[in-house]
């Protein structure tokens, strides 16, 4: 039987580990606030894909605790990409023998993984899964689901991509999605756009990205903005074409299709609200670190990542982040 560690059981973790445990997987959760009511009454998810479901995976508090469990032939890695977190997992990681698959927001997040872990295959993710964690171990999940994979590098060795594929067939046999690309880096690009745009400019304006547009006529100029300085780093660091104006397009007209039922909040913007820390590195710091070493310029970038460190720094002045679990 496969054994799979999940690292971080927030909402993405809870919802993926259900769909692995129904492909026929022994499912290992390290969680944190949610361990108590996982541990003796399972994980509830409300879904309008896989309806009203109930599940009890073998939940732990820390990788060293889910070691009687393993050894691990997965550790999917679900909490949020804050520094120092591929060193959490550690214990856990047998050499040239454990695939780390990384279900984590962001650009260049494998680097931290792939210098720990040099023997081992490295699959990276973009994840497309409304999800929210109402309640510990209640899990409320909307009408999408796909995560979409490739290794780390896209020229890994055959058996890193028999380990993707493998990880892919177990999703489709629990009834999910995670279709396999060559190189999954220019999904990667798209979904970094969309985040490095909306996230730290909702989290800084504390409005949803419908209000957001209401604000003023230049919200979605200045939107668009950000994310062609984002398709310039892309193009500059040998993804050419990958965030379209077409893309663009199409990310903006979600948005507008809500202005009149209601906007959405992403990620940080609900982070700042509940005071917790936001994947500003990740998702905005390393897209600007790219493009300074390609010698891109990039002002708008340049401010959104300087004000939101300041925010970040007003939710945590110590800069101690500890890694949580994701909400979506």
């Amino acid at each position: 039987m496969t054994r799979v560690l999940v690292f971080g059981a927030g909402g993405v973790g809870c919802v993926y580990a259900y769909i692995l445990h129904k492909a026929g997987v022994s499912v290992t959760a390290v969680c944190r606030t949610n361990y108590t009511v996982v541990k003796d009454k399972g994980i509830t998810i409300r879904s309008k894909i896989f309806g009203r479901q109930h599940f009890q995976p073998t939940a732990v508090r820390t990788v060293s605790e889910a070691l009687e469990h393993g050894p691990f032939d997965y550790i999917l890695v679900c909490s949020k990409a804050f520094p120092g977190t591929a060193e959490m997992i550690k214990d856990a990681v047998t050499p040239r023998q454990t695939a780390i698959v990384l279900a984590q927001n962001g650009i260049g997040v494998e680097e931290d993984y792939a210098k720990l872990y040099p023997d081992n295959p490295i699959i990276s993710g973009v994840v497309y899964l409304p999800v929210t964690q109402v309640e510990p171990g209640i899990v409320e999940h909307g009408p999408l689901e796909r995560f979409e994979i490739g290794t780390y590098p896209p020229n890994a060795p055959s058996a890193a991509k028999q380990s993707c594929q493998t990880i892919s067939d177990l999703y489709k046999a629990g009834g999910g999605s995670a279709p396999v690309f060559d190189d999954v880096q220019p999904q990667k690009w798209i979904k970094v756009a969309v985040n490095v745009a909306w996230n730290p400019t909702t989290a800084l304006t504390m409005c949803d990205d419908a209000n957001y547009l209401r604000s003023s006529p230049r919200a979605e100029k200045m939107i668009r903005k950000v994310m062609r300085e984002v398709a310039s780093i892309a193009t500059a660091a040998g993804y050419p074409d990958v965030i379209t104006d077409e893309v663009i397009e199409r990310d903006i007209q979600r948005p507008i299709s809500r202005l009149e039922t209601g906007g959405k909040e992403p990620s940080m913007l609900t982070d700042v609200r509940e005071g917790r820390a936001m994947e500003v590195e990740a998702i905005v710091g390393n897209t600007l670190r790219i493009g300074e070493k390609h010698g891109v310029v990039t002002p708008y970038l340049e401010i959104l990542y300087t004000l939101a460190k300041g925010r970040s720094y007003a939710i945590a002045p110590d800069g101690e982040w500890k890694p949580i679990a994701r909400h979506g």
